[in-house]
């Protein structure tokens, strides 16, 4: 639908398409998406115009629709044209603030208003959304930029008639996730499809040598099924997804007069070595370590290989890590990894090859003349190989496997080697299309060319770099120039620094909205970023799931002696001193309630610490709010942080009145919560069992299921104060009043730092 103008009304904003005005978006504020054909005119207040619809996202207090609001044409491919999007607004989907949004964008400012602590924090996570979408993010409404051209046989896009986001790749679609409600809404035509990644164009127009006019693009793609930055995500997960995997593809376009365009396209890869490693980000020169076993290893780099295997065929990996010194523990790692996939037959041995390369000493001395000896290795790759050339409808000829390139971080050396043998492709496919000036010359033949060349690679590696690293990619001098020299060594050192800033300061927290805006965490998560200043992993919540419901059995195991029979299980936070919050426990217990009593296991202690709690000697059971941490909107949600006081006799036996009773609190975890319990198997003996259908609800009802399970249980144990209508009590353990009040001096220091830093 191209552009629109976008307005609000009482019951939501209206897009209505510039290029077809009788169409419109309906986005309404109850939540609801629809497209209204009818032509209906927009009515009156502020407007503004917008490029693109990136998406939908909702946090604590608001949904927003995020817009492109200003974009910069850069060139076109097979005569579609390609815009990058420089400014980007998330406009609030709520009846009250959407005018004032309106009005704030069109004369220039921000559509974010927010008050308090916590609004200011959803400010803050809707403002690194925003700088996230002008981080080079690239559309077309035309070309499907998510796949190659030989992907789409040389053509733009599969069907021209059909909406883009029906047919893109959400491997490289970076904005899917958050278009999602779009498309569930049966509005695909609204939903643009962007790239994270970088176009470079440029045109020969033949000049003095008398050739054809052509054109250069340099695309790069990044992967999206491991997105994020630097520290925050190396090496490969367990399904062989890899950080900072980018697809590049080098496209020659030439149409000499009244013949078919001839498009000529050769594509890279690059990508974190295929193996779990890591680096914590501890100083100018972290050291990297082995994460996984020999056997895990091995797994994720055959995952990893036999994917790209079956996507571009032939994997030539060029590793140019260094072969001594902190870099030698991963790349050594990687080249036994592969081998273990060959010798296992997980992955065709016809199908891989594997290239040590150590840049740093085959180019040392500032001697990067020595990338020839790289182009000479790989030349018989290379002809096998070939390239994709398509002229008007017929196929030519189609590429046969690609070259995957590493360094540590693929970025600065990676571009480098990519950037020598995509020029030294280019110069085979002018030989081959019969334009050359002088094929013995090569590229020097073309006036201009090489200059052009080298600025769409330097540009390609800075974009990369500030997406990855967050800083213009090092070793660009070399790159642009076909050097080294002293100013560039000098800006690598720059560079250095900041990359080691943005690593320690801000990575973690923009790791996290990345995250959230590939539907990875929840908006929770992101707020708990700027309180923990740590990220996590995608998949965490099912590890933890994994990991709870082990630790329910270890405990079972421990704790519970047969014919004893669990009746309820969970997990909760430990043991905690009564109107003395934690913040925060870093371990988690095991809850196990059975017809005899409470049983509490601390997870993960060796050797295993168990509390138990005869039913017979309970006196007072007390359910409610509990609050151990203030930071953030979902800590003071009472049904999410619920607990339990159990009240009980020390001796183990009923107490009497006047004897005071010992107490436990615990609090019910949110959020990756395991509910399990004993059945009966066919032959009588006993086995546990998840009960799903409690996992997903709140804590606060998961405690009144606890606490009626303990006093029905109590009952039936001959527990006579269960019978007393003061037996269970529902009043608040430690409200979200209390608990500010009784906050720590430290605690509000490190409440007012963290404001200090993000807020």
């Amino acid at each position: 639908v191209g552009r629109c103008m976008v307005t609000a009304d009482g019951a939501g904003y209206r897009l209505q398409s510039c290029e077809h005005p009788g169409r419109t978006l309906v986005l309404a504020f109850d939540g609801s998406i629809h497209v209204d054909d009818s032509a209906a005119e927009a009515g009156g207040g502020p407007s503004i115009a917008v490029d693109a619809v990136a998406g939908i996202f909702e946090l604590e207090y608001h949904r927003y629709v995020l817009v492109v609001t200003d974009s910069a044409r850069r060139g076109s491919v097979a005569g579609c044209d390609v815009y990058e999007v420089l400014e980007a607004a998330a406009l609030p989907l709520d009846g009250a603030g959407s005018r004032a949004a309106l009005d704030g964008v069109a004369k220039g400012g921000s559509a974010a208003e927010a008050g308090g602590q916590f609004g200011r924090m959803e400010a803050r996570v809707v403002d690194e959304v925003v700088r996230i979408f002008r981080s080079g993010m690239f559309y077309s409404y035309a070309y499907d930029l998510t796949r190659s051209l030989q992907a789409k046989d040389g053509a733009a896009v599969d069907d021209p008639h059909q909406p883009l986001a029906r047919a893109a790749d959400r491997d490289y679609w970076f904005n899917c996730a958050i278009q999602q409600p779009l498309l569930d809404a049966g509005a695909e035509a609204w939903a643009v499809p962007l790239v994270q990644g970088s176009m470079q164009f440029a045109r020969y127009e033949g000049g003095s040598t008398g050739c054809e006019p052509f054109d250069v693009c340099v695309l790069s793609r990044r992967n999206c099924r491991r997105p994020g930055l630097r520290y925050e995500r190396r090496g490969a997960n367990a399904d062989g997804d890899v950080a900072n995997f980018v697809e590049t593809e080098q496209i020659l376009a030439v149409a000499g007069p009244g013949q078919p365009q001839h498009l000529v396209s050769f594509v890279q890869t690059r990508g974190s070595m295929p193996l779990l490693w890591k680096q914590p980000a501890t100083g100018l020169h972290p050291v990297p370590a082995v994460a996984g076993t020999s056997e895990e290893n091995a797994a994720a780099c055959a995952k990893h290989l036999q994917r790209e295997i079956g996507r571009l065929g032939r994997q030539v990996l060029v590793n140019l890590v260094e072969h001594r010194g902190r870099e030698a523990v991963v790349g050594a790692a990687y080249a036994e990894t592969v081998g273990q996939c060959v010798a296992a037959e997980a992955v065709d041995a016809r199908q891989v090859r594997y290239v040590p390369w150590d840049f740093h000493d085959e180019t040392r001395g500032m001697q990067h003349g020595a990338l020839a000896r790289i182009v000479d290795e790989l030349r018989r790759e290379m002809d096998g190989m070939r390239y994709f050339w398509h002229a008007g409808s017929e196929t030519l000829t189609r590429q046969q496997g690609v070259f995957r390139v590493n360094c540590m971080d693929c970025l600065d050396r990676t571009n480098v080697v990519q950037s020598t043998l995509a020029r030294t492709v280019l110069n085979d496919q002018l030989v081959r299309l019969g334009i050359h000036a002088a094929p013995d010359r090569g590229l020097a033949a073309y006036p201009g060319l090489d200059a052009a060349l080298s600025g769409l690679w330097a540009n390609n590696g800075d974009y990369l770099s500030r997406q990855y690293a967050g800083t213009s990619a090092m070793k660009g001098d070399y790159t642009r120039t076909g050097k080294r020299n002293i100013g560039g060594i000098l800006n690598d050192a720059t560079y250095s620094v900041a990359r080691l800033w943005n690593s320690t300061f801000r990575d973690y927290f923009s790791q996290a909205v990345i995250d959230y805006l590939m539907g990875s965490h929840r908006a929770d998560a992101v707020f708990h970023t700027l309180v923990d200043l740590q990220s996590r992993e995608p998949g965490h919540a099912e590890q933890a799931v994994a990991r709870r419901a082990a630790a329910i059995e270890a405990a079972v195991a421990a704790a519970v002696l047969p014919p004893e029979q669990v009746h309820l299980s969970c997990i909760v936070q430990p043991p905690l001193a009564l109107n003395t919050p934690k913040v925060r426990p870093a371990a988690d217990a095991v809850l196990l309630v059975t017809g005899a009593a409470v049983v509490v296991c601390e997870a993960g202690a060796e050797p295993p610490v168990a509390t138990r709690i005869e039913l017979a000697a309970l006196s007072r059971i007390q359910c409610g709010e509990l609050v151990t941490d203030t930071r953030t909107p979902r800590d003071l949600d009472p049904e999410r942080n619920c607990g339990l006081v159990l009240s009980f006799a020390a001796s183990g036996s009923q107490p009497p009145a006047a004897e005071p009773a010992s107490q436990a609190m615990l609090k019910l975890v949110d959020g990756a919560q395991v509910v399990m319990q004993h059945v009966p198997g066919p032959d009588g003996s006993l086995s546990l069992a998840r009960l799903e259908s409690l996992e997903g609800l709140p804590p606060r009802v998961l405690a009144d299921c606890v606490c009626s399970t303990i006093q029905a249980l109590a009952l039936s144990a001959g527990n006579a104060a269960a019978s007393d209508s003061r037996f269970a009590v529902d009043a608040p353990i430690v409200s979200a009043d209390a608990a500010r009040k009784g906050a720590s001096l430290a605690d509000k220091m490190a409440s007012r730092l963290h404001s200090a830093l993000w807020l």
